[in-house]
């Protein structure tokens, strides 16, 4: 009786995303793509903060906390900060392009020849990135209530794919405002029972270790993480990543796009320490368990029945206001941008095509989730295929003139860097490591540190866009 209280609520929950996402299914391409770009800064800095708080920052940055202290807030404490630059230097300008996609601005720079493969390699490399929010969603419902997790797995699946598939930007905007502010109100409630619950809490620091407290460097994340493997690999995606632009696209000119990316930044910051010391905390309460149920226990133990459904549903709402945006701004990127270029129709005929791309990537991203990886690792997937193959391409759109970027030469960055990155993750990159042979392994990890499979991508893509626009500059 008990269980089926909270899970009821749940249920309600489910019930009324769906509701969201059908109220809004009739609707045209602009406002399916980019919500008719008529939202204001209160919404846009919302959907942008939901956005980025998703499951590495609920159920992955508290799990960082429990395993390793305060240093667990670097993982989007890194993306509030590079939100600021963003703000001030690209925001208005991505805006002002009036595209609908990340590859629309490639291929106004360099041509269908680069927006093409740059589409293809975003809407894969995002699929690691949505599993993870279905994974971090699925262990939640099965921690809690007697549900296996593949079929945990699949309701999450189902729901927040049909949701989107139904209301594409617009029920996506609506439902991060009230799910930003549910999980809100479930954070500062979880913390209140963690502080407040049986046992004096000083008398439990004794089970978390001194190294935990350092901060901005601790024992086990070192000046590297900080310095050269963060910002790359997880900092870049703030400055040019196909959700962060989607949200900006919707936005209702110039300003606000600016205004909301820095808002963003100020709500993000202050909120990745927050969820570091929920971790120090379920350390403190919980020291055995596995870093990544942190949050399931905290919430099965110390949260009463009832209150227990309701904060749940604003930690699920968290995670999937992320996954929505991943996927449909996937999916519009493969439409748009994949399929659009080979098969010419009509804009309404693409909303069509839109809504199936939903249903295809969310299925593909079921299958990827259902093996089972951890959170952080299915997001380093993603992140590391799409910094390797697109990033630079992108930046360097805005400073082309000077710079002197061809097509070719961007074209062969995303091909070598998004390959060797792809390399990089299959079977651990064993296939990179034997191209590289084992003194190079042992060069490569002296220059580039122990994650020079995920910096090599990177370096290869810089030196091949700068190297190929020397040599075709003059074709």
């Amino acid at each position: 009786m008990n269980v089926a209280i909270d899970l009821i609520i749940i249920v309600a929950y489910f019930s009324l995303m769906l509701f969201v996402g059908w109220r809004s299914r009739l609707q045209s391409a602009e406002c399916y793509w980019v919500a008719e770009r008529r939202y204001h800064t209160a919404r846009i800095t919302v959907s942008l903060v939901a956005t980025i708080f998703g499951a590495s920052s609920t159920m992955g940055i508290i799990g960082l906390g429990y395993s390793r202290g305060l240093t667990g807030a670097w993982w989007s404490l890194i993306g509030g900060i590079a939100l600021i630059p963003f703000a001030f230097l690209l925001a208005s300008r991505v805006r002002t392009l009036d595209v609908y996609t990340l590859p629309d601005i490639l291929r106004n720079a360099y041509g269908e020849r680069v927006a093409v493969p740059a589409g293809l390699m975003i809407s894969v490399a995002w699929c690691g990135v949505i599993s993870a929010q279905l994974i971090a969603g699925a262990r939640l419902l099965a921690s809690l209530f007697p549900i296996d997790f593949q079929l945990s797995l699949v309701i999450v699946a189902v729901i927040f794919t049909l949701y989107t598939f139904w209301g594409g930007q617009v029920s996506v905007i609506r439902t991060d405002f009230w799910q930003f502010m549910l999980f809100m109100g479930g954070l500062f409630v979880s913390l209140a029972f963690l502080i407040s619950s049986p046992g004096p809490i000083a008398g439990l620091w004794k089970h978390i270790p001194p190294e935990h407290f350092r901060f901005p460097i601790s024992t086990a994340f070192g000046w590297y993480e900080v310095l050269v493997f963060y910002p790359l690999i997880v900092g870049l995606p703030y400055l040019v990543g196909p959700d962060i632009y989607s949200r900006v696209l919707c936005a209702k000119d110039n300003r606000v796009a600016s205004r909301s990316a820095l808002q963003a930044a100020l709500i993000v910051i202050p909120l990745s320490f927050l969820l570091a010391f929920f971790g120090l905390l379920a350390r403190a309460r919980f020291p055995e368990i596995p870093p990544e149920t942190a949050l399931p226990k905290t919430l099965d133990l110390l949260i009463p029945i009832g209150l227990k459904g309701l904060i749940v549903a604003g930690f699920l709402g968290a995670i999937m206001s992320s996954a929505d945006t991943c996927l449909i701004s996937a999916s519009t990127i493969m439409t748009l941008n994949v399929i659009r270029p080979i098969y010419g129709t009509s804009k309404e005929k693409y909303l069509t095509i839109t809504k199936v791309a939903v249903l295809a990537l969310g299925f593909a991203a079921w299958v990827i989730a259902s093996q089972e990886q951890g959170i952080i690792s299915s997001l380093l997937l993603g992140y590391t295929v799409f910094v390797g193959g697109v990033v630079f391409p992108t930046l360097g759109t805005f400073f082309r003139k000077r710079i002197k970027i061809t097509s070719w030469g961007a074209l062969w960055a995303i091909v070598v860097g998004g390959g060797s990155a792809i390399l990089a993750k299959i079977d651990g990159g064993a296939l990179l490591k034997t191209i590289l042979t084992h003194p190079g392994q042992q060069f490569l990890e002296m220059v580039l540190g122990t994650h020079y499979l995920s910096i090599l991508p990177i370096i290869l893509s810089i030196l091949v866009m700068v190297g190929m626009s020397r040599i075709t500059r003059s074709f």
